[in-house]
């Protein structure tokens, strides 16, 4: 094992080092850390404030979307003790999806739709329905906000954690 200058623990035998470092190979290779594990945490980082319900995923089902055809659809409900947002995540092609969701306690919200390309913001009709109809695939994350004309100025109420669309 190596100290934070590079150089080896003085507590360790040259035998010792040897173990530590077949362990990490080991380790490497069954369970290697994911390529874009550091994406992922600044992308989850990336929020403003931590003044926000963190919602919890609590079911996923994959639904065929069509009669006839071989598309497939997911369904996400995420909760929390003051909002419930549940979305269905159909394939366009193979670069775009389309979110189609619902908030419950229906309200005037703003939903922002957060990926690596950048936001986009709907807001929730009086049901509580929004549609996403263009999604790229890939990392995103759902923010809920208060439905204010100034996105900028509303209140992030909550946040549903990273997934993949």
């Amino acid at each position: 094992m190596n100290t934070e200058d590079g150089s080896r623990s003085p507590h360790f035998t040259p035998e010792d080092q040897l173990l530590v470092e077949e362990i990490a190979a080991v380790y490497e290779h069954v369970d290697p850390v994911p390529a874009t594990l550091v994406e992922r945490l600044q992308f989850a980082l990336a929020l403003e404030s931590p003044d926000f319900e963190i919602l919890r995923p609590y079911e996923e089902a994959v639904l065929p979307a069509g009669v006839r055809g071989g598309e497939e659809s997911r369904t996400i409900t995420f909760d929390s003790d003051i909002l419930t947002i549940m979305i269905s995540v159909s394939e366009r092609d193979e670069d775009i999806v389309r979110v189609d969701g619902w908030l419950a306690p229906p309200g005037d919200h703003l939903v922002e739709l957060r990926t690596s390309g950048g936001a986009t913001t709907v807001r929730a009709d009086d049901q509580g329905r929004f549609v996403l109809d263009a999604v790229p695939r890939g990392l995103s994350q759902l923010v809920v906000r208060q439905g204010l004309d100034d996105p900028a100025r509303a209140t992030i109420l909550a946040v549903t954690p990273s997934l993949i669309l």
